[in-house]
């Protein structure tokens, strides 16, 4: 698996804290494989679908194609089940976005997230917050009235700086102006947080 199969701030995170962890490369792989699922409404059956062939295949111990074989260390029996408890609670979002969904759905993903992190390093979690804004970014759901209101409360409480970053260019560069996030704009921002820490 190369870096343009993961979410580049998770690239990132796997360099400075998950180097040789096939476990968290193949999580955030798999993060980034959901998130990157459009939800349309015409396309909802499509999209059902994809999530229940994922399943099946990561059920069923097939990671013999170009996804799942992203996915072999969840063969393991504790951290597949985790892992199609992820993919079932993905699959519970429901399009047109409402907040309320989209954050008990990122809460539930993300509790399930952490505990496969955990079995790696214990001392990193990421946000459910960061996880939500991620997917809304690859998505381009910047129009949120709700995103608008809360700010602050999304940005605070957020420990990870790679994460916290990106949040705060995201509400600068996207809800604010609807702009994209370069990748240079996001290190020269993550930079400037860490030295003023």
């Amino acid at each position: 698996m190369n870096s343009r199969n993961l979410f580049y701030v998770r690239d990132l995170q796997i360099n400075f804290f998950f180097k040789n962890s096939e476990i968290i490369r193949s999580l955030f792989f798999l993060e980034y494989y959901l998130f990157n699922l459009n939800i349309k409404v015409e396309e909802i059956l499509v999209f059902k679908l994809k999530l229940k062939w994922l399943y099946d295949e990561i059920d069923k111990n097939h990671f013999n194609n170009e996804i799942t074989s992203n996915l072999l260390p969840f063969k393991d029996k504790i951290l597949k089940k985790k892992v199609l408890k992820i993919v079932e609670t993905f699959s519970d979002l429901i399009y047109p976005i409402q907040i309320r969904n989209i954050e008990e759905t990122f809460e539930k993903l993300n509790k399930e997230f952490n505990f496969i992190i955990h079995q790696e390093y214990l001392r990193f979690d990421s946000s459910f917050r960061f996880q939500m804004i991620q997917y809304l970014y690859n998505n381009r759901l910047y129009e949120l009235e709700y995103l608008k209101k809360n700010i602050s409360d999304i940005e605070r409480n957020i420990p990870d700086y790679f994460e916290k970053t990106f949040i705060k260019v995201f509400f600068k560069n996207c809800v604010q102006k609807n702009k994209k996030i370069s990748k240079t704009n996001y290190l020269i921002n993550l930079i400037f947080n860490i030295l003023n820490k």
